[in-house]
C-alpha cells in the first residue's frame, strides 16, 4: 500500500455503486485482483435521494470480512458514527496487515458527524478515511470539511480527498450529473498537502460522460480514481447508466495516465 502523503503512485478506488449481493462482491474480488485497485467498493449503506434500495446495511458485514480474507482491501461510505464503529468492530479482528478505507460522501455536512467518523477512523493505523467536497459550490466550505476531519484526529498519512464536482447551476452543456471545478480541486489540494482523487462517476453521470470528464481532468494533477465499476452495468439497482464494466474501467486508468 503507497504511503498516501508521498504520492508514490496512483490510488485507484473501484468497484460496484452498492453492494447487492455476496455473488457480486465475490465477481468484483476476482476483477479487481487482476488489476492494481488499491480498495474495492464494498457499500453496505447508500444515501438516496429518493425512496429506493439503500444497501443491505448490517446484514452485509460479513461480506466485508470474506473480501479482507480473500486479500481484498475494502472500501465504503459511512454515513453515521455508529456504521463507522460496526465496521471497525466487524473487519479489524480479520483485517491483519491489510487496509480498510472508510469514507464521508457529499450529502453528509453534519461536522459534528464529520468528526465522530474521523475519531473512529483515527482509532486504528490500518484504517484510511476518504472525504468528498460537499454538493454546493464554495471553496471554504470545501476547506472546512478537511479542518473538521482533521479536529477529530486522523492522520494526515491516512487521509484522502475527493473531488465529485458540484451540482449544476446555470449552463451545463455537457449535462454532466456534477460539474466539477478543477482549479478549486487543485487548490484544495495544494492548501492541505494531501491526495486529490477524482471520482468520474458522480462527476459524469451518465457512462459517455464518465469518459468525457475524464478526458477534461486528466490535464490536471490528481492522484488517483474513485470510480464506480460493475460487472453488467445494465443490471445494477443503483447508478446503473454511470457504472462501467471492468474493461471501461481500464480505458479510464489509461485516459488518466495510471496505467
Amino acid at each position: 500500500m503507497l504511503n498516501m502523503r508521498t504520492n508514490s503512485k496512483s490510488i485507484l478506488i473501484a468497484g460496484p455503486c452498492a453492494t447487492e449481493s455476496s455473488e457480486l462482491i465475490q465477481k468484483s474480488i476476482k476483477f479487481a485482483k487482476k488489476r492494481k485497485v488499491d480498495f474495492l467498493r464494498v457499500n453496505l449503506w447508500k444515501p438516496r435521494t429518493k425512496p429506493g434500495f439503500d444497501g443491505l446495511g448490517d446484514a452485509g458485514l460479513p461480506i466485508l470480512v470474506e473480501a479482507v480474507r480473500q486479500g481484498i482491501n475494502p472500501g465504503l461510505e459511512v454515513i453515521m458514527p455508529e456504521q463507522a464503529q460496526k465496521v471497525l468492530d466487524t473487519v479489524l479482528p480479520a483485517l491483519g496487515e491489510s487496509k480498510l478505507l472508510l469514507w464521508i460522501g457529499s450529502r453528509n455536512q453534519n461536522h459534528l458527524i464529520q468528526q465522530e467518523i474521523a475519531r473512529i477512523a483515527a482509532s486504528d493505523r490500518r484504517v484510511y478515511l476518504l472525504v468528498k467536497n460537499q454538493p454546493w459550490r464554495n471553496e471554504a466550505h470545501w476547506e472546512g470539511i478537511v479542518e473538521h476531519v482533521l479536529a477529530g484526529g486522523i492522520a494526515m498519512d491516512r487521509l484522502i480527498l475527493c473531488d465529485r464536482g458540484f451540482s449544476p447551476e446555470g449552463d451545463n452543456p455537457y449535462g454532466y450529473r456534477n460539474i466539477p471545478d478543477f482549479a478549486m480541486a487543485m487548490r484544495i489540494k495544494e492548501k492541505f498537502h494531501l491526495p486529490m482523487v477524482f471520482d468520474p462517476s458522480h462527476s459524469g453521470g451518465s457512462k459517455l460522460n464518465v469518459f468525457h470528464v475524464a478526458q477534461k481532468a486528466k490535464t490536471y494533477n490528481y492522484d488517483g480514481l474513485l470510480t464506480e465499476v460493475h460487472p453488467t452495468p445494465e443490471k445494477a439497482l443503483t447508478d446503473a447508466k454511470q457504472q462501467v464494466t471492468w474493461d471501461e474501467f481500464d480505458q479510464l486508468v489509461q485516459i488518466m495516465n495510471y496505467a
